[in-house]
């Protein structure tokens, strides 16, 4: 692996697989060998007994992987929740070691790795019995894997607070941040914050903003790609 990603949100719903799969499409059109991993993921369909994380799904159709989904989502969960609660309703252990065996086993395959997380940093994934600090979160997740962040903020009203927060808290952790992309989870309002917010942003942060994705209607590989490439800053992704 020449480089890895992971790629953080200031909440639930900001767009993070949209932006994950920007990146993929763009990368792959540089004819760059890219793969991905939704490492948990919750709200997963069950169909007859088999849990399919959709998410997972659509990243590994984006990346063009042949790998098994279980490398891709080493933890899926069926309830539309926090890992810890969705895990303590189902009487589910989860097993980090799983996450980082299948991170290793793909970092070989591929020269580029996008890692998405599950909602925002705070996001409480299990309990620690028996260590100093208790509970085990995103942002811990993400020191462990060794990995810069991307966030994915949106346009709208209460993003100031929310990304400035979430670089706030990779910070505190000295985890090294690449950048944000804001982005558009719904269709445009056009109202003052989605106006101002994304000159407010840059001049209140002093990490670079990797682009504005405007709302996609079209989900294809080709649109998406074409989408990227116009609108994220690619080539800083590529920079080692």
């Amino acid at each position: 692996m020449k480089a890895g990603y992971f790629v953080t949100g200031t909440d639930t719903g900001v767009g993070k697989t949209i932006v994950t799969a920007a990146i993929l499409r763009s990368f792959i059109k540089k004819g760059l060998k890219v793969g991905a991993m939704k490492v948990i993921e919750t709200g997963c369909i069950n169909k007859d007994g088999i849990l399919l994380p959709s998410d997972g799904m659509f990243l590994r159709d984006m990346a063009e992987m042949n790998d098994s989904i279980d490398l891709i989502t080493p933890v899926k969960l069926e309830n539309p929740l926090s890992p810890l609660v969705a895990s303590r309703l189902e009487n589910i252990e989860i097993d980090i070691d799983q996450i980082f065996k299948s991170f290793e086993v793909l970092k070989k395959k591929y020269d580029y790795i996008l890692v998405e997380g599950v909602g925002g940093l705070m996001v409480p994934l299990f309990k620690q019995e028996k260590k100093k600090v208790n509970f085990y979160f995103v942002r811990d997740l993400i020191k462990d894997l060794e990995l810069p962040a991307i966030i994915v903020t949106r346009p709208t009203l209460g993003t100031i607070n929310h990304t400035l927060l979430t670089v706030e808290a990779l910070k505190n952790k000295k985890i090294p941040i690449k950048g944000y992309i804001i982005n558009f989870s719904e269709s445009a309002r056009n109202d003052i914050a989605e106006k101002t917010n994304p000159e407010i942003l840059r001049e209140l942060l002093d990490i670079p903003c990797l682009g504005v994705l405007p709302y996609l209607t079209e989900l294809n590989k080709d649109k998406i790609g074409e989408t990227a490439l116009k609108h994220i800053d690619i080539e800083t992704l590529i920079q080692l």
